[in-house]
């Protein structure tokens, strides 16, 4: 069943909301169990997958409005106007646009409708028999991720380690939500994995969806596949070094194009982030003040940049901070943020990966991928989401590679 009327027919918590997103859960639910008795799946599976696939009953509607992430709106409405009438949302306001003559009917952020549509592509291919709420694809996001646990299965010895991986409390947020955070994930862990199994075709065909779902994942994630690939930094200190000073002579040459795109990014993001008090919008404020504040936020040379960036990387790390904290979830964010440090420390240090050049590779390009966030830290509810969809993948990898240097010692 699909709502074809999604933008009138909303379904705001009352009884049918919880009657579709039942059955959702009832067919997930059903292929757990058929999976445990076939003993593919543990005990343990059953039960924390029974929890996983439950969540999303508890956010939208039940601890927060869905308004608190309103982009899941857009990504729902497009799944269900693509299924009820084949045409992306894009196509049906556009054509608005073009009947009225005003640029006012077009409602979504121009650039932004292409991932939005990309997005809502690979969600509706979920074997889920509604798409008639805000949560829906809610589910469809659970059921790639159990699809991405079971592909993992084979690499981890411990089934209740991995198990614990999918507990962390920010990845069952956001796969509770009809958001593309999830697909991110799952595509970046992909690629990463691939990638450190040598599966270089494979991982280039893993990185594409990258380029439609986040542009910036697919540059950082490019530059571990060019220095793998072509200078073969995961092995070689000599082709590690020429990597480092090609991108920054890469970055000094075309410094005026760099300099361009991040400051953009920094006018952005501020911008959205702007209260004046005043009673304006943020964009208002910012066309009343924004060339005062301008002014302040430009970075003018590559070493500003690189010192500007390495100041935030301790703050982007730790966000929500205390003075931070608006919401109920920022304190647990918090913690978590404390948390995945810790843990990502411990099996550096337990496995001795410190030593290890393929670990090193992969810390380096997660740590130039932070460098850039550290510039746009504006809202913090934004790069704490932003963080988790970078780091995560990440994390898993580097217990890819612990795994894999276990085995390794016990041949």
């Amino acid at each position: 069943m699909v709502n074809g009327y999604f933008d009138s027919v909303k379904y705001e918590g009352d009884f049918y909301f919880y009657l579709f997103e039942l059955a959702n859960f009832s067919v997930l639910a059903f292929f757990l169990i058929i999976l445990y008795k076939l003993q593919y799946l543990s005990v343990n599976s059953l039960i924390v997958w029974t929890g996983i696939f439950f969540s999303p009953f508890l956010f939208n509607y039940f601890l927060f409005s869905p308004l608190l992430f309103p982009d899941q709106f857009q990504y729902a409405g497009e799944v269900m106007s693509l299924k009820s009438t084949g045409e992306s949302i894009q196509n049906i306001q556009a054509e608005i646009v073009a009947n009225n003559n005003s640029l006012a009917a077009f409602s979504f952020v121009p650039g932004s409708m292409h991932t939005v549509n990309f997005s809502a592509g690979i969600l509706g291919w979920a074997p889920i028999p509604n798409y008639m709420t805000v949560t829906s694809l809610a589910f469809a996001n659970k059921f790639f991720l159990f699809l991405l646990f079971l592909w993992l299965r084979k690499f981890f010895s411990n089934e209740n380690h991995l198990l614990l991986l999918f507990l962390v409390p920010s990845l069952v947020l956001y796969s509770s939500l009809s958001l593309r955070d999830n697909l991110v994930i799952i595509f970046s862990v992909l690629f990463l994995l691939q990638m450190l199994r040598g599966r270089y075709i494979i991982s280039l065909f893993l990185l594409y969806p990258l380029l439609h779902l986040k542009i910036q994942m697919f540059a950082f994630l490019s530059i571990y596949y060019v220095g793998r690939l072509i200078f073969q930094a995961h092995k070689s200190y000599i082709g590690f070094g020429i990597l480092i000073l090609a991108l920054l002579s890469a970055a000094i040459l075309l410094d005026d194009a760099v300099l361009l795109t991040l400051n953009s990014y920094r006018y952005g993001f501020a911008a959205e982030n702007l209260d004046l008090g005043n009673g304006l919008t943020n964009y208002a404020a910012w066309g009343l003040y924004g060339a005062e504040i301008q002014d302040s936020l430009t970075m003018h040379s590559i070493p500003e940049v690189i010192y500007l960036s390495l100041l935030g990387l301790p703050k982007l790390l730790l966000v929500p901070l205390p003075w931070n904290w608006t919401t109920v979830f920022y304190p647990l964010q918090s913690l978590e943020s404390v948390g995945i440090v810790v843990l990502f420390s411990w099996v550096v240090i337990k496995n001795n990966l410190i030593r290890n050049q393929e670990f090193l590779f992969l810390l380096f390009v997660l740590i130039c991928a932070l460098m850039v966030y550290s510039l746009l830290l504006f809202n913090v509810g934004t790069f704490v989401r932003y963080r988790f969809t970078l780091v995560y993948p990440f994390l898993l990898a580097t217990f890819f590679i612990a795994e894999h240097l276990q085995s390794l010692e016990k041949k």
